[in-house]
């Protein structure tokens, strides 16, 4: 009995698509398996503490301080900063705000990563703080990039299997 050209086609396709199909779920466990400790250590994490004065403490996940990097203090309904400098040794920063409403401490590091503190200031000056953290959490971190590898290996899987619907009659 002999193998129509076709039929051989069709059966070294399928071995194709299974060898690849076997090199992307082998990627996607080495993904998966690889610590994710890198992307944290671009986070910038803020704790504020409340009183006369405004002090917020940042710090990297790993504990890293960002030291003296630079920051600006916005005013509420100001264009201009009310303060500027850079974080102290202990990685603070400090101000006594003039008015009320909501104010802002923006923190910019070199390498491109940031954070925005949002503290609000009551009429009579008691400030309260804006919350600690910064963006998503690392289980929520690592379900996204979970999601965007399945999305992206989805569309690699629909281009494929359109390619592949082109066949002769």
């Amino acid at each position: 009995m002999s193998v129509s050209l076709w039929q051989r086609r069709s059966r070294m396709g399928a071995q194709r698509r299974r060898r690849e199909r076997r090199l992307i779920a082998g990627l996607t466990g080495l993904l998966l398996l690889l610590p994710g400790s890198n992307a944290l250590a671009h986070a910038l994490l803020h704790e504020s503490s409340v009183g006369e004065a405004a002090v917020v403490h940042f710090h990297f996940p790993d504990g890293d301080k960002p030291f003296f990097e630079a920051y600006r203090v916005m005013a509420p309904d100001d264009t201009r900063p009310f303060q500027s400098g850079r974080i102290n040794a202990v990685g603070e920063v400090s101000f006594r705000p003039d008015r009320p409403g909501p104010w802002r401490v923006v923190v910019a590091t070199e390498d491109g990563h940031g954070a925005e503190v949002r503290i609000e200031v009551g009429p009579e000056g008691a400030v309260t703080a804006g919350g600690a953290g910064a963006g998503l959490s690392q289980p929520a971190r690592l379900t996204a990039g979970i999601g965007y590898l399945l999305g992206v290996f989805g569309l690699i899987a629909l281009w494929r299997g359109r390619r592949g619907r082109h066949r002769p009659t």
